[in-house]
């Protein structure tokens, strides 16, 4: 029985604590879904990417060094498109850009001195694929930068120096461009992961996707062909998973660039968006198998995978705004924090984002950038920037708010404009004169009390009643001063909100956004020392119980053992003898039943 109980108090202790760390502590438990590996690709290099997040999804020799192409035309086009706000300007075809050494490289015919805007060249550079276009372009735009441009340098040379400057902004580490159109060249390479990364820097450009969602163009005529109306003015794209008429046409793609030469083999990189989700692929070296390979990871990347916004499941940005308050109190003066809530990682379609992991990056520099890591088991899956930003002291920060509504709205105060604070300044000399007012009564009831006070010590003409009488008026005098005092204080202290200059309050507001780690910290503490007062309360609740128990039964058995004795002493003749002669009477009949031997 002992036992049982000690069984009954342990379970309830337990459901208490469990009762009470729930809320806290209900994360269900996941196996962690694998990674999808299961993809063909006869290319030999290759990588799927998650143009939101920068996941690679899948790689086959991703990060080895090929021979890009005509691929190369896509960080071109990208630059182009940076530094030429006006695409209606003239590029001129000088003698270099449009003599091409290598045979059979691919040309719309342009000759020195033609002229095309920016716009027919980008056309022709991605649809087309023409070389000279890539040379002229180069020109046109190194010549904007001749801050860049050294001793011996071309324009052309201060060109390509800005693509591998580009390349190295968007995290490429395996790549070398030496020239504009990916023509062969011993110091002209790239991986399928670095080409990923430009892809999907370029369709976040929205003049890049408004021409690569054309299915031709007709460009300016040129002097081989100066009708305008020729046919051979008139450009379409290469990538055959855009056209809806091809048999390798692929639903959902946006951009794409093709690339060949014998070196390089078979090019191809990809983008394409589905179901809110956008990825890109490059395959490099292919031997006609390029089409299918992209495919193939279009496919793959769809069905085992999903794009979530970590805005969806993640509270980080009301924890930062919590832990950098300024509307309220700042705990770092003058420093504040910001995540792109529009931020995505890529998990298996079978994970769950309780599974990603994250971990904070300080920068080395001066530690004023940061960067949250996501990560999938050892696979990092996604990434959001967050940078600590100097916006001065609170005290600056608020006197540029004055003239500022967005910033004012922001820091969660109020702008006062001057017909509120000359309302302000009303009330305030309101409640002066209110206060003076009531000063001045306070006085004259002193002055009352302490003359009614006088009077009732020293003249015995005066009787007592009216002594009380005077008494009493005078405490009626405090009370009516004293009751305007308190409302006066209290119109200061509001007044007291206003800044130096008497334009700026502020609108303080209790942050409930979300639990810093310091807070959750706390609240699990405080959650463990709850269950041990619980489970020690119920301890000493079912301990009291069980020995008042004990107790109630030993005084049961002290109030029987009186009551035997006194049945026995006094109750002798009667229920005595009657229970020994049952006791007999069975004994007798045992005996008789007992077998003879």
């Amino acid at each position: 029985m002992k036992k049982l109980k000690h069984i009954f108090k342990n379970i309830i202790c337990v459901f208490l604590i469990s009762a009470i760390s729930l809320p806290l502590f209900c994360r269900p438990a996941y196996a962690l879904e694998s990674w999808p590996e299961d993809c063909y690709v006869a290319s030999e290099g290759a990588c799927l990417m998650d143009a939101d997040s920068g996941t690679v999804l899948f790689g086959k020799n991703e990060n080895t060094a090929y021979y890009p192409a005509s691929i190369t035309k896509v960080l071109t086009a990208l630059i182009v498109l940076e530094n030429c706000e006006d695409l209606s300007e003239k590029v001129t075809f000088s003698y270099d850009a449009v003599h091409i050494e290598e045979e059979n490289s691919t040309i719309i015919g342009a000759s020195e001195g033609d002229v095309l805007s920016v716009l027919d060249c980008l056309y022709c550079l991605l649809f087309q694929s023409a070389n000279e276009v890539a040379n002229a372009l180069a020109e046109h735009v190194g010549a904007k930068h001749p801050e860049l441009k050294e001793n011996g340098m071309t324009d052309r040379d201060v060109f390509v120096r800005m693509m591998n400057d580009k390349a190295a902004e968007l995290g490429c580490t395996g790549s070398h461009f030496n020239n504009p159109s990916g023509l062969t060249d011993s110091n002209h390479y790239t991986t399928a992961y670095d080409m990923c990364l430009i892809m999907a820097a370029a369709i976040e450009n929205e003049r890049f996707l408004d021409i690569e969602s054309h299915t031709y163009w007709t460009h300016a005529p040129i002097k081989r062909y100066p009708d305008a109306d020729d046919p051979w003015n008139t450009v379409y794209p290469k990538h055959l998973m855009l056209k809806r008429n091809s048999a390798q046409y692929y639903e959902g793609t946006i951009a794409g660039k093709t690339g060949y030469t014998t070196n390089a083999g078979n090019t191809l990189v990809t983008a394409c968006e589905r179901n809110g989700m956008t990825i890109v692929t490059c395959v490099l070296n292919g031997h006609a198998t390029h089409y299918n390979d992209t495919i193939r990871l279009m496919d793959f990347g769809f069905d085992n995978f999903t794009s979530v916004n970590i805005s969806e499941y993640d509270n980080i940005n009301d924890t930062i705004q919590s832990d950098f308050s300024i509307g309220g109190v700042t705990l770092i003066d003058g420093y504040t924090m910001g995540v792109d809530p529009d931020t995505k990682v890529s998990i298996p379609k079978a994970g769950s984002y309780v599974d990603v992991e994250k971990t904070l990056k300080v920068g080395e520099d001066d530690g004023s950038e940061a960067e949250m890591i996501y990560t999938y088991g050892d696979r990092r899956v996604g990434s959001a920037e967050l940078k600590l930003y100097d916006i001065g002291s609170s005290e600056s920060i608020l006197k540029e708010a004055e003239t500022d509504p967005l910033l004012a709205d922001i820091l969660g105060v109020k702008i006062v404009t001057a017909a509120d604070t000359d309302e302000t300044a009303e009330q305030n000399a309101g409640n002066e004169a209110q206060a003076e007012t009531a000063s001045a009564e306070n006085a004259a009831g002193d002055t009352a009390a302490a003359a009614a006070s006088d009077t009732a010590e020293t003249s015995d003409a005066v009787t007592s009643s009216e002594a009380v009488e005077a008494a009493g008026a005078a405490e009626a005098a405090n009370d009516e001063g004293s009751g305007e005092g308190p409302e006066a204080a209290g119109q200061e202290s509001d007044a007291g909100e206003l800044s130096a200059d008497g334009a700026l309050t502020q609108d303080h507001k209790k942050d409930e956004s979300g639990l810093s780690i310091s807070g959750i910290i706390i609240r699990a503490v405080g959650v463990l020392i709850s269950a041990a007062i619980v489970f020690a309360a119920g301890r000493m609740f079912l301990d009291g119980r069980a020995a008042a128990k004990r107790a109630k039964r030993r005084r049961r058995k002290q109030s029987g053992g009186i009551s035997g004795v006194s049945a026995s002493g006094i109750g002798r003749t009667s229920s005595g003898v009657r229970n020994q002669g049952i006791s007999r009477s069975r004994g007798r009949a045992r005996n008789k039943r007992r077998p003879r031997t």
